[in-house]
């Protein structure tokens, strides 16, 4: 099943953030990509934890909500400079939450809680954007 063309469009503009920021890095724009792909990447892990959120509200069990928070106390616990987290890891622990979003929308759809075309726009957006990161903490 394919995406409503609204979803496909904001997925695609919610991105270019993260383009535009592996382009900084790799010299081809200007701008400071790493604050930008860090910043940006904070703000939609929470945003997926959201959407997870939304989903479990339509009528889940409770587990829906326990597994819906988890991206966003990923990026409280692993991502944000404090006292517990991995200084100079950020672009690692976003790698590795937007991977763990991945099997969360892997989990969500096998239990029909996700629309069924969600995976169509979760896997490609989600390598877009893995790949991104990977630029930054590797260029």
């Amino acid at each position: 099943m394919t995406p409503p063309r609204i979803a496909i469009l904001l997925t695609a503009a919610g991105a270019l953030p993260f383009i535009a920021a592996a382009a900084m890095i790799l010299g081809l724009i200007p701008g400071e990509g790493r604050g930008l792909i860090v910043a940006y990447g904070t703000v939609i892990l929470c945003f997926m934890s959201g959407v997870l959120w939304g989903f479990a509200a339509r009528g889940a069990p409770a587990w829906a909500y326990v597994l819906s928070v988890l991206p966003a106390l990923h990026v409280f616990f692993f991502v944000t400079p404090h006292p517990w987290a991995f200084e100079g890891q950020a672009l690692a622990h976003l790698i590795a939450g937007f991977l763990g979003v991945l099997i969360l929308d892997l989990v969500f759809q096998a239990k029909r809680l996700a629309p069924r075309w969600w995976l169509s726009l979760r896997i490609p957006v989600t390598a877009v954007v893995v790949g991104c990161l990977w630029v930054a903490r590797h260029a």
